[in-house]
């Protein structure tokens, strides 16, 4: 069923143009299935989760990077996966942008709360940062969701791409995980090209600031 959201002068014509398949079932053509694939791997809570590792090996901080993985990743997903069984939202990949709301605003909560506890604790700087910059773009596409349907998979992945990326010394995997995830979005009728365009702008600039701010 082909679902149309009504959201306004900004955010109407650019999603009445890719309208969003409701399906959370594996698609039968191979071109599908690859952006299924991608989409899956490439989803925020599992590039958070690479994001952090990755972090961690660097500052063989492991025993903070599990708080934060349970506070900020853990818990936000388990919430999701317990509104998806009440019925409350349709799949998990939570394509109606009307019930992001709710899953968004609890995640915003217990990344503030993760922030706290590796700021309480004494985190390495690169850990906070991470932990930072994912709070803050989790925000601003909080604030436009609430008019458009911005990319969540995208903006995440520019923020972790370059932020591990520029820490690690390479930008290789933004040149070739954005393009992809990207891709798989608009393959499978999430998003339009302008809302992954969007979510990895700002991805981008968020995690930029936050390599300015630690130096």
């Amino acid at each position: 069923m082909e679902l149309y959201s009504s959201v306004g002068v900004a955010g109407s014509w650019a999603e009445r143009i890719a309208p969003t398949t409701i399906t959370d079932r594996f698609p039968r053509v191979p071109g599908g299935r690859i952006a299924y694939l991608i989409s899956q791997a490439g989803s925020p809570p599992v590039l958070s989760l690479v994001a952090l590792i990755v972090v961690a090996a660097t500052t063989h901080a492991w025993a903070l990077a599990g708080v934060y993985a349970l506070l900020a990743i853990v818990i936000p997903l388990a919430y999701l996966v317990w509104l998806v069984r009440r019925g409350q939202v349709t799949d998990l990949d939570v394509q109606l942008r009307e019930q992001r709301k709710k899953p968004m605003l609890f995640t915003l909560l217990c990344g503030a709360l993760a922030w706290a506890a590796l700021t309480v604790s004494g985190a390495p700087t690169q850990m906070r940062a991470l932990a930072g910059a994912l709070w803050v773009q989790m925000g601003l596409v909080f604030i436009i969701t609430l008019w458009w349907k911005i990319s969540v998979h995208c903006s995440s992945a520019a923020t972790v791409t370059t932020l591990t990326g520029c820490l690690a010394g390479t930008l290789l995997p933004l040149v070739i995980a954005l393009p992809l995830i990207a891709w798989s979005r608009v393959r499978l009728r999430r998003h339009t090209p302008a809302q992954t365009i969007a979510g990895t702008l700002l991805g981008c600039a968020i995690a930029l600031l936050a390599l300015h701010v630690i130096g």
